[in-house]
């Protein structure tokens, strides 16, 4: 059975990925930042943890980047979202 972290890790994700599909800037970032809170609970998986951090410094890009140019930056966010999903 999942832990209450995982599901919510997996929720967030989702989230995450779902706001940036909409181009959702605050939404993203919303999701960005409760990801960045719930990631010290997975310091004991290097697999997940080192997951998550790849997930937070290509959403932070993401954020950071002009909305003309988010569609590249997109792209390694999605892979990333499918690697941590089959992680969870």
């Amino acid at each position: 059975m999942a832990s209450t972290n995982r599901l919510l890790l997996q929720a967030l994700v989702n989230g995450l990925s779902d706001a940036v599909g909409r181009n959702d800037e605050a939404a993203a970032d919303r999701y960005h930042r409760r990801i960045r809170l719930l990631a010290g609970h997975f310091d004991t998986n290097p697999v997940v943890s080192a997951a998550i951090e790849r997930l937070l410094s290509a959403s932070g890009n993401w954020l950071k980047t002009k909305v003309s140019d988010r569609f590249e930056a997109e792209q390694p966010l999605a892979e990333l979202v499918d690697h941590i999903t089959e992680l969870l």
